[in-house]
């Protein structure tokens, strides 16, 4: 663990890593669990600020998209988005995920467990 002097987009260049070499989700709710999961190790093995999500707009922790936020994608009803600060993360049932920069460009692509994209 470092001082923080990690910076948001070296841990976010990170996440995306390890999502990437994690195995392939077969539904939602794995994507999801994945996502969660990798971000907070992330953030715990590269900052010291703890977990504390009440503290999310000001604390310098990245967080997971939370389920509040989670809305249907139009024309596609089998995909759920969440908007993040700074992303758009897609996932749909067969555990595919996108996650698209806010000028829409795709930062991570992955199939889910059945080799398919969204």
């Amino acid at each position: 663990m470092d001082d923080g002097s990690t910076s948001k987009a070296e841990r976010f260049a990170e996440f995306l890593r390890r999502l990437d070499a994690a195995p392939l989700a077969a539904n939602f709710d794995e994507a999801y669990r994945q996502v969660c999961d990798i971000l907070n190790a992330v953030e715990d093995d590269l900052t010291s600020i703890p977990l504390d999500p009440p503290s999310w707009m000001w604390d310098g922790r990245l967080y997971p998209p939370q389920m509040d936020n989670l809305k249907l994608v139009p024309g596609r009803p089998d995909l759920r988005r969440f908007r993040s600060k700074g992303h758009s993360t897609t996932i749909g049932p067969n555990g595919a995920m996108e996650i698209r920069d806010n000028s829409g460009q795709l930062v991570l692509d992955k199939a889910g467990a059945d080799g398919r994209g969204l």
